[in-house]
């Protein structure tokens, strides 16, 4: 997928017009609208910005990899707090768009810790069951 796709793939999930975004990143909206057509290409710190207005890494912007955050690794002990803490807010931001997309919870309303654990429990069950069911068939 090249970079305006994906552009504009995210300001759609983010229910954001080119003219939103356009203010978000002080450009004019026929800039933005010239990004998604693959006409112009922003510069370094453009780029920076419409991955932070996102919260994806520049990799996938790029195309160079499907995983929205990039890959996640420590070269220093250090780091590993900051990105356990990382994850755990990615996912606790995926599960929170998910519960309001299927009206389980409304909008400013915090995850149930019931719920929470629910969905921890079950989808590493699940998760578990399917790689078993790779392995078995050979994927």
């Amino acid at each position: 997928m090249s970079f305006g796709n994906r552009l504009r793939k995210l300001r759609l999930e983010n229910n954001m017009t080119q003219e939103d975004l356009s203010k978000k990143l002080n450009v004019s909206r026929a800039t933005v609208g010239r990004y998604e057509t693959n006409e112009r290409f922003p510069d370094k710190n453009l780029l920076k910005e419409i991955a932070d207005i996102f919260e994806v890494s520049i990799d996938y912007l790029l195309g160079r990899t499907n995983n929205r955050n990039g890959n996640i690794y420590c070269k220093e002990t250090h780091d590993i707090e900051y990105t356990k803490n990382n994850l755990y807010s990615i996912f606790e931001n995926e599960i929170l768009k998910r519960l309001l997309e299927e009206n389980i919870i409304v909008e400013g309303e915090s995850i149930p810790p019931i719920v929470f654990d629910r969905i921890l429990k079950y989808g590493l069950e699940a998760a578990i069951e399917i790689f078993k069911l790779e392995k078995k068939l050979g994927k």
